[in-house]
């Protein structure tokens, strides 16, 4: 009984819990002599549960939880006789794991998974050695080391499980160390643990006599897999996704018969599918996605009839998709999108034609699929149909109107033509709809209504010829992309009342004021692009109520009247653009409250004063673009607090003073990272990306997707003055550096060549003086160099790379005390001149050659 005083029980499971007779009471079997032996308390209602962001189970409806919440009371662990025990899926209020476990020495089943404990595991488990069934899913840390009496365990799960509930991959546990030695364990699931590292090499090296499930997938796999694998004889299914694995598939592993799931997705395994994959006989499930395989698929993988799963996508595997692939009776399951193939499936219908798909994803695979008038067989009725970039051409196929069960269905990327069909959006399924990027024309219905599913319901027909105006209606529909069409009109006012997350609008015809409606209270707007438009007035105050609002674009329209304050109450804004409007006025100061924003460009406006200094103070800033407008004064030194910083965009501006000289802050610019996207998380089912275009005077460099060793530093066409900081050379990883346009003076500091990645510099139209170090020309990465217009002197310095920057000169013209190549002067000829006869002959060019241009990449 102090068991249920301890729990908040809102089912009332716990409601029968009275008298004296426990062995009646819900949840509990007794043995024939009354002891209880068996305690069933797992949450018996999981279907509206999810994971939230922190990774903790919330309900996705309106139905109260049902989950018993408190603490554990010790009366529990005075059974000693417990056999089973079973307490998954409740609450114990993050409460630490009692040490009474140990008690329990009797138990062959506990259940603990997801049931909210805090801190880890230490010696609770380790004396349980009758164990057989154990389940830490999300318990804490376990270190595994306290597995090792276990010898009984034949079921071990402590990761993303199946068994436990009808939620999948849901649960995880904080393991650390490696994987413990247990000969008689069936089932090993250990999965989505990062700090677990594994050596299949020595894990394989001694016998597993009954291993059948093996789930390492998110952890730390230690070099390949090995040969030795071959040994466990055994082996059903073979999980290890995400999970560092290199190498290749050893060919031992095809003689792996009883084997039925075999999950290998994003690791780094290359080399081919071999041949002898026929003799897996068993298997069932083979997701190979997001590897570095090549070469052909093999027809031998048709002789295995039980395949009813195939996931090739994200690879590089050449050649056509083996005909006979479409006939496996049981493949339901079919995905070989983002590879290099260069085949065609001459009929779609007669390819599928024994195949019951339920997901078919050919996309950007290089596959040319013809929709011939040959009719689809009735049970031909997938769920999800992705043939993006198949060269389908002329009109969206009328198979499609036959397809009542289709969820999700993508074709962009065709070159289809005509207008879409009104019975697409009477499909009685449909949820997600992709046309964008064809030549599809006329108007779309005023109200379009899409059905709920597993993802979010989606409407994308972005870079078409549709016309017309914005449906008012839109029902259930959470992401709305209709950018770069023809549409006119003003932005509906009802689109706001709805419960859209994600608003694309750009590149349109779009004209009158941005309706206020967009953001009322409790919005949950996430997206806003309404880019590249003709609205004017003001931008709407009831912006400030969007709280869940990341990214906002407002570019390229007629807006006026700055930014206002009551945007402060977008908190969790990272992205603004109101670049190529009518802003005028002093740096807006709402931007100070604005304490997780990544990206701002301002640029094209009218605004003018000083940067402030509370720029610094932007922690998490790493785009900055502020060119063509009026700021005027020094550039503040608190730039350099911006250690997150990668595009600094000040050019066209009337900025004055010397170039701050500690730039030892800049650490992103220092040392640039290997990899990592600027703002490359995805927001439920849609990436949303930064491209950012640099073009300067030669060349032409465009980022589809920022990433952290992407970076940019523009100071060019400003009233910039004393030299240039020998402290720049500390910016290692920059990219490209643009000085132009000023009125630098002195010597080129020789520390520029420590500038070790740079592969742009553009220093023209300035005074600087003295000889060009030699330590510029050993810059290899350097692709592009401009110095033309300046008073430089001395010989031009050779390498076998600089020779090739300026065959032409152009680089170095303006610079009469220059000799050398590609001159042709030679630095001892009569024709030379003297420091005395020389002077500066700087021309009127136009600045502004070189620009940064930031738009935001709305893609799903």
């Amino acid at each position: 009984m102090s068991f249920k005083s301890n729990m908040a029980d809102p089912s009332n499971r716990l409601s029968s819990w009275k008298g004296q007779n426990c062995c009646s009471w819900y949840g509990i079997n007794c043995s024939d002599s009354f002891h209880v032996t068996a305690i069933d308390l797992r949450n018996p209602k999981l279907d509206n549960l999810i994971l939230d962001m922190n990774s903790q189970l919330v309900s996705t409806s309106d139905v109260p939880s049902t989950a018993l919440t408190g603490t554990i009371p010790p009366s529990l662990f005075s059974l000693t006789h417990l056999r089973y025990l079973d307490l998954s899926f409740n609450n114990f209020s993050f409460s630490k794991v009692p040490l009474g476990f140990s008690n329990l020495t009797g138990l062959t089943y506990l259940n603990l998974s997801n049931v909210m404990f805090n801190g880890s595991i230490t010696t609770q488990f380790s004396n349980l050695t009758f164990l057989m069934e154990l389940d830490l899913s999300i318990s804490g840390e376990v270190p595994v080391e306290q597995l090792l009496n276990l010898t009984k365990l034949s079921e071990l799960y402590m990761d993303y499980n199946f068994l436990a509930s009808k939620i999948p991959n849901l649960t995880r546990s904080y393991l650390q160390g490696h994987i413990p030695y247990l000969p008689q364990v069936k089932t090993l699931h250990v999965g989505n643990n990062v700090d677990v590292m594994v050596d299949l090499h020595s894990m394989f090296s001694v016998p597993w006599p009954r291993l059948e499930s093996i789930d390492i997938s998110s952890t730390h796999v230690i070099g390949s897999i090995p040969s030795s694998i071959a040994n466990i004889t055994s082996l059903v299914d073979f999980i290890a996704y995400n999970s560092l694995i290199q190498g290749r598939i050893p060919a031992s592993m095809m003689n792996l018969s009883r084997l039925e799931m075999l999950r290998l997705d994003m690791n780094n395994i290359s080399g081919e599918i071999s041949p002898s994959i026929s003799n897996l006989k068993s298997l069932q499930v083979l997701s190979l996605l997001q590897n570095s395989f090549h070469g052909l698929i093999p027809d031998t993988i048709c002789s295995i009839s039980s395949l009813w799963c195939l996931l090739l996508a994200g690879n590089s595997f050449t050649g056509n998709i083996p005909n006979c692939i479409g006939q496996l009776n049981d493949l339901s399951h079919l995905e070989v999108s983002s590879n290099k193939m260069n085949g065609s499936i001459p009929s779609l219908s007669s390819f599928f034609r024994n195949s019951t798909p339920y997901l078919l994803v050919l996309g950007f695979s290089g596959l040319t699929v013809k929709v011939d008038q040959q009719p689809f067989p009735p049970r031909f009725q997938p769920q999800i149909l992705s043939l993006d970039s198949c060269n389908i051409g002329g009109k969206i196929p009328d198979f499609i109107s036959n397809l009542t069960k289709l969820v999700y269905l993508s074709l962009s990327n065709n070159s289809l033509s005509g207008t879409i069909p009104s019975w697409l959006f009477n499909l009685p399924n449909l949820g997600y709809l992709d046309l964008s990027v064809n030549r599809l024309q006329g108007v779309i219905p005023p109200s379009i209504k899409l059905k709920s599913f597993f993802m979010q319901t989606t409407l994308k027909l972005r870079n078409n010829l549709l016309q017309g105006l914005i449906p008012q209606e839109l029902e259930n529909i959470r992401a709305l992309d209709l950018s770069a069409n023809n549409f006119t009109g003003n932005v509906p006012a009802e689109v706001g009342l709805g419960n859209i997350r994600y608003l694309a609008l750009s590149d349109n015809k779009l004209s009158g004021r941005i309706p206020f409606s967009l953001c009322q209270e409790n919005c949950e707007l996430m997206l806003l692009d309404l880019s590249n438009n003709n609205l004017f007035g003001t931008i709407p105050t009831s912006f400030g109520n969007c709280s869940p609002l990341v990214y906002l674009n407002l570019g390229s329209n007629n807006l006026t009247d700055g930014i206002p304050e009551e945007l402060q109450g977008a908190k969790r804004l990272r992205f603004l653009n109101v670049s190529g409007n009518h802003f005028d006025g002093p740096f807006p100061s709402v931007v100070r409250r604005l304490e997780r924003i990544s990206v701002i460009d301002m640029g094209n406006n009218k605004f003018s004063g000083k940067i402030p200094e509370f720029i610094g103070d932007l922690k998490d800033l790493r785009i900055l673009l502020l060119e063509f407008n009026s700021f005027n004064g020094s550039i503040p030194e608190e730039i350099n607090a911006l250690e997150n910083m990668q595009f600094i965009g000040l050019s066209n501006n009337q900025l004055s003073g010397p170039i701050p000289e500690k730039l030892s802050g800049l650490k992103t610019i220092i040392n640039r990272p290997k990899d990592g996207n600027l703002l490359g998380f995805i927001i439920s089912q849609l990436y949303i990306g930064v491209q950012v275009n640099l073009v300067a005077k030669g060349l032409s460099m465009q980022f589809d997707v920022v990433r952290t060793y992407n970076n940019g530093l523009d100071l060019s066409c400003n009233n910039l003055t004393g030299n240039l900081p020998s402290e720049l050379g500390h910016l290692q990883g920059l990219y490209a550096l643009n000085l132009s346009h000023n009125r630098l003076s002195g010597n080129i500091p020789t520390a520029i060549g420590n500038m070790s990645l740079l592969e742009s510099l553009d220093l023209s139209y300035n005074n600087l003086s003295g000889e060009i170090p030699v330590s510029l020309a050993l810059l290899d990465p350097l692709s592009t160099l401009n110095l033309a217009h300046n008073n430089l002197s001395g010989e031009i310095p050779t390498s076998p790379h600089f020779d090739t920057l300026s065959r032409d000169g152009l680089a170095y013209i303006g610079n009469k005390l220059l000799c050398g190549a590609p001159d042709g002067i030679h630095c001892d000829s009569e024709d030379f001149p003297t420091p005395e006869s020389s002077e500066s002959e700087h021309s009127e060019e136009q600045c502004g050659e070189w620009k940064m241009v930031l738009a935001l990449a709305f893609a799903g």
